[in-house]
């Protein structure tokens, strides 16, 4: 297929997807730090990836280098990374895609995409997402969904997201969303706020998001450990509000407002 490289084909009769993306909907790193979990988690296996130079722009986000002592070490250009990880059940498969959001060209990504999806027999896509919000790290983190099938928003609301009203600029996932209807896949978009003055990963925007992947998906993995990771994330921020009045203010002043989601597709 043009635009992508296959190391390795693995043969599903049906699987889902999910897709986490560095860029515009990657707040606290939620995005991608909860595809690279799964990952590590379940010991996906890389199988291919989608050539993004043409769908780059390399001024705005450059390639990362490693120089040690004059000599080049490594050189990593922007990446769509496909795994595959296959369960124990024949319905339970998974497609896990690690990228970074187009700046260019999003019909003929998506289209890239899509056709790695029918190849691997994909029923349904999750795509994963942070935002800027103004709330704190004291209460549940806010999670809010939108599909493109109907049948499901009932499903969604019992897994205790809010469904999404908005209207406005968007991310790629909306046109995978869109374009999705009339191939028979359903997608569901799944976002999370993130404080405003998170610089950084914020595990436990990953931690809430995954929960409610694993219910959605029916995949058992014990996140205790991501939960884990969450409390002692929460400590640390409290330990800084202690030292830095400034944070303290905020977060105080932050806890008197009414709690309002901001979404963003």
């Amino acid at each position: 297929m043009e635009n992508v490289k296959i190391y390795e084909k693995p043969m599903f009769r049906s699987s889902q997807m999910i897709i986490g993306m560095d860029g515009w909907v990657n707040a606290g790193k939620v995005s991608t730090f909860s595809v690279k979990y799964l990952v590590n988690k379940l010991e996906a296996k890389k199988f291919g990836e989608i050539l993004q130079g043409e769908f780059h722009n390399y001024s705005i986000q450059r390639p990362h280098v490693s120089i040690r002592e004059g000599l080049i070490q490594s050189y990593i250009p922007p990446q769509s990374i496909f795994y595959y990880w296959r369960g124990r059940e024949e319905d339970l498969n998974l497609i896990l895609l690690l990228g970074v959001e187009p700046y260019v060209n999003w019909p003929k990504y998506v289209d890239t995409l899509l056709r790695v999806a029918e190849e691997m027999n994909v029923k349904r896509i999750y795509t994963i997402g942070g935002y800027l919000a103004n709330v704190t790290p004291d209460k549940e983190t806010l999670i809010s969904s939108t599909t493109n099938n109907e049948k499901l928003l009932d499903k969604l609301k019992k897994v205790g997201s809010v469904l999404t009203q908005y209207s406005g600029p968007t991310s790629i996932y909306s046109e995978i969303m869109w374009r999705c209807r009339t191939k028979g896949v359903d997608v569901i978009s799944l976002w999370s706020a993130v404080p405003a003055y998170i610089d950084g990963i914020y595990p436990k925007a990953a931690y809430y998001i995954l929960k409610k992947i694993t219910v959605l998906t029916g995949l058992n993995i014990d996140l205790a450990d991501l939960k884990r990771k969450a409390e002692s994330f929460k400590m640390v921020l409290e330990r800084r509000a202690v030292k830095q009045s400034e944070l303290r203010r905020l977060l105080k002043n932050l806890g008197k407002r009414e709690r309002k989601p901001t979404y963003i597709l």
